[in-house]
């Protein structure tokens, strides 16, 4: 059956699913975007005028799972814990998907994914001109730009300890709860 004048999110629902669902029984890097196109419904060309690429398909699902978890963005600064376990609750309901493609080499997707739930390139970068000291040879070394931004850095350190987090369960197949990967991301 082909879907012809369906809206963006509709036909973009219809692709993901369809790479969901063609990545239970085959290998990911054996999937085809003629193949993904097929089971859904849409013609290749359709296909493009929605995603460059299947790994951009790929992407869209992990960040559509994330923001369907998402909850109150508040939580990121007041509660960390009340906003990262969404996100340990979505892929462990997602178990098969994630375990799928931790297993076909393309998790490293999720840290692109884990950036903009945390909207991490909205935090501005701040550098500010300070006077150097003058160097042990007595010359004056002029301004150098120095980043004031500690917070992009925390953020940076938070997102990176989650993703390791994520790869080690993935690793063990997910055996910890939602609620014991929480604690454990908190507790860092």
């Amino acid at each position: 059956m082909r879907r012809k004048d369906l809206d963006h999110s509709l036909i973009q629902n219809c692709v993901m699913e369809a790479l969901m669902q063609l990545m239970k029984t085959k290998n990911y890097t054996e999937i085809s975007v003629g193949e993904i196109a097929a089971r859904a419904g849409v013609h290749r060309a359709t296909f493009y005028r929605h995603f460059t690429s299947k790994d951009d398909v790929l992407r869209c699902c992990l960040s559509r799972m994330l923001k369907e978890a998402e909850e109150d963005r508040d939580l990121l600064h007041t509660d960390f814990s009340a906003f990262i376990r969404p996100v340990f609750q979505t892929f462990y309901e997602n178990r098969t998907q994630m375990l799928f493609l931790n297993r076909a080499g393309l998790s490293g997707q999720l840290l692109d994914v884990l950036k903009d739930y945390f909207q991490f390139d909205a935090i501005p970068d701040i550098m500010t001109e300070n006077p150097a000291e003058e160097a042990d040879t007595g010359c004056g070394a002029g301004k150098v730009r120095v980043s004031t931004n500690a917070e992009k850095y925390r953020m940076a350190y938070r997102i990176g300890g989650i993703y390791s987090c994520l790869l080690l369960w993935f690793s063990h197949d997910m055996q910890e709860t939602p609620e014991e990967m929480t604690k454990i991301a908190v507790s860092m």
